[in-house]
């Protein structure tokens, strides 16, 4: 039963949850992951002639393209149906190709990366190890590794700032490549996202005419990216008002709540439950007919993107990266919804599959 009036619920103070990243390394702020990941691999790359990099076949061009803008050479590594990495695979291809670097992730927070970390110190001491941790934004305390040597992470996927990334690093990066971040992609976004929140309340379709097309055209921009560029003033003065431990609560219980009302109707990764012990990005789910139900569930309000379309050169490496790109759906479970939210999104689900 939804509940109306009585208190207010209290307002929550900010708890310094990006500041305490410090602790971590030194900390570099950029408009997006994969300007991050840019300079992380400029950085690596050195006077090396077409370095190799290992990276998951599962995985979104956006982590693909700052490598091969920087012009390394990318090769992927299969992985397990739980979307862990597949360490006999793994250890190859470290023997075989001698990589500069490899990049892990830990899928929607239920996927660890530590036996893969473990797998690439031991196998090629010299390997320089990258983790992108944006399916973990709100859990870096759970899944750090001191065997990593570069922490990135999109924090525009987890959270509403108009622009934002992080590289958490062991050594000072060198940023003398980064440029300040242009005013005019940072007031569009940010002007849009006000028009979306505003949309909330007014339902007005000319308000969402107004703002969806701006955000595509931005996001169409980060796509050709060029160059690097800082985070804007306006993005730290939003990620300093956050409360980190907030939204971790919310995606906990939110996703504990879709997984109880989804259990044995809808398929997921195997072992999906293991992010709960973290701040859960999303929930994926996998259905036969995903073009379909993607049409089905956006006629009913709920925006299930894929992640992600992958290459064919992926796909021949990993026929489970080639099932999760054909056939998965993204179902939101953040810090926007509430339980009454869940219920509805979970009813839509199961009547869309």
């Amino acid at each position: 039963m939804r509940e109306f009036g009585s208190e207010y619920p209290g307002i929550l103070l900010p708890d310094g949850y990006f500041g305490a990243f410090e602790r971590y390394g030194h900390c570099s702020w950029l408009r997006s992951g994969r300007e991050a990941l840019h300079l992380v691999a400029l950085n690596l790359k050195g006077f090396d002639v077409e370095p190799v990099v290992l990276i998951p076949a599962y995985c979104c061009h956006s982590m693909v393209d700052p490598f091969e803008k920087a012009e390394w050479k990318v090769e992927f590594y299969r992985l397990n149906d739980d979307l862990t990495a597949d360490l006999d695979f793994l250890s190859h291809l470290l023997v075989t190709v001698r990589p500069k670097a490899a990049l892990t992730m830990n899928f929607y927070g239920s996927a660890s990366t530590e036996d893969a970390v473990s797998v690439i110190k031991c196998s090629c001491p010299d390997c320089i190890c990258i983790e992108d941790f944006s399916h973990c934004t709100f859990c870096l305390s759970d899944i750090y590794n001191e065997q990593v040597d570069y922490y990135v992470t999109s924090i525009r996927k987890s959270v509403g700032v108009c622009d934002g990334s992080v590289i958490i690093s062991k050594v000072p990066m060198d940023e003398t490549v980064v440029e300040d971040n242009e005013t005019e992609f940072m007031t569009v976004r940010r002007d849009s996202q006000r028009l979306k929140a505003n949309y909330n309340y007014s339902q007005d379709a000319a308000q969402k005419n107004s703002f969806f097309p701006e955000l595509r055209r931005q996001e169409g921009e980060l796509d050709n990216f060029s160059g690097v560029h800082r985070i804007s003033q306006t993005g730290m003065d939003m990620l300093a008002v956050l409360n980190g431990e907030q939204i971790r609560y919310a995606r906990q219980k939110n996703m504990a709540h879709i997984l109880d009302l989804l259990k044995g109707k809808v398929e997921s990764i195997p072992g999906i439950e293991k992010c709960l012990d973290g701040a859960p990005f999303s929930l994926p789910i996998l259905v036969s007919n995903r073009d379909e139900v993607q049409q089905k569930l956006a006629k009913r309000g709920v925006y299930a993107p894929v992640l992600w379309p992958i290459c064919d050169e992926a796909r021949a490496v990993c026929p489970v990266s080639a099932r999760m790109a054909d056939g998965m759906l993204s179902i939101p479970i953040d810090q926007r919804y509430n339980y009454d939210d869940i219920e509805d999104i979970a009813k839509i689900v199961l009547e869309a599959v």
